[in-house]
């Protein structure tokens, strides 16, 4: 299951452009979808986060808000592929080859 990370943000908000960048360095080395929205585009999106952007959604779940960290997003990630029970058994068949 691949993971789609949506960062909701408004234009000329700087944790907006941060959060942003922070997504795209981590898409150089994970595996996942990447998509930018304006908040002010959609009303639905305004009327449900307003003035609390940046938003990270992770499979359209909201994961994170404000001030994102790499760590706390690679962390977020690591989190929601292990809710994907395939996730979990490629995990324990690599650990299982691993150790022998």
């Amino acid at each position: 299951m691949r993971l789609l990370i949506t960062v909701v943000s408004r234009h000329g908000c700087h944790l907006c452009r941060v959060a942003h960048r922070v997504a795209e360095q981590l898409h150089q080395d994970l595996s996942f979808e990447l998509a930018a929205v304006d908040v002010d585009d959609d009303p639905h999106l305004l009327a449900q986060y307003s003035d609390r952007v940046p938003i990270i959604l992770i499979n359209g779940r909201e994961t994170l808000f404000g001030k994102v960290t790499g760590g706390e997003l690679r962390e977020a990630i690591k989190r929601a592929r292990w809710r994907n029970p395939v996730s979990r058994i490629l995990s324990r068949v690599k650990l299982a080859l691993t150790r022998g």
